[in-house]
């Protein structure tokens, strides 16, 4: 039992600290062609996506969080499975918030032995005609 809570809190610190990279783009502009900066959120603060294995049964979980309090949160959280030709969506669970700045959504489902997964989460902040996207993804997983 140990065992296993040591590796879901492993697994929950290396999750943690891949969603707080920042994503990046180039600067295309004057005399630092190919300088790369941070790309700053007026709004999205942390994105993440998790997943819990019991035996065939997968949990899945993804949230959203804004810096202030937003007209609307919208988390969708997606259970993929690996094919020949990439992944592909098993199920997908979708909740909305209007007026905070935390959005969550949970689901769960009956995997198949032998089958890889991975969990993928689309987050979306609306607020004053502006909206942002992101994603976050888990690693790969293998059920038993």
């Amino acid at each position: 039992m140990f065992k296993r809570i040591k590796s879901f809190a492993i697994l929950l610190v290396g999750l943690m600290i891949l969603s707080i990279g920042q994503p990046v783009m180039a600067n295309e502009g004057g005399s630092n062609i190919g300088v790369v900066n941070p790309m700053a959120y007026q709004y999205l603060f942390d994105c993440s996506s998790l997943y819990t294995l019991n035996g065939t049964s997968i949990g899945v979980s993804g949230t959203t969080q804004t810096y202030t309090n937003v007209s609307k949160i919208t988390t969708t959280v997606y259970l993929e499975k690996k094919t020949s030709s990439g992944w592909s969506v098993v199920k997908s669970w979708t909740s909305s918030t209007n007026s905070s700045s935390y959005s969550s959504t949970s689901g769960s489902y009956i995997g198949i032995p032998g089958t890889t997964y991975r969990v993928r989460s689309l987050h979306i902040a609306s607020n004053g005609g502006l909206t942002e996207t992101n994603s976050s993804y888990t690693s790969s997983f293998t059920v038993d």
